[in-house]
């Protein structure tokens, strides 16, 4: 594992977190939330492996 893909598995759940948080202050709605994390999910995983 190098480097960058540490960074991602740090950065990611920090992002996701982000999501939740914003979701329960009422700033994003269900949908918007579950589409943030799914993006940030899959952009994650398509970076992770193609490193």
């Amino acid at each position: 594992m190098n480097k960058a893909q540490i960074g991602l598995l740090i950065v990611s759940p920090l992002l996701i977190g982000m999501v939740v948080l914003l979701y329960r202050q009422g700033v994003m709605t269900r949908s918007g939330a579950a589409l943030a994390v799914l993006a940030s999910v899959g952009t994650v995983a398509w970076l992770f492996f193609t490193q």
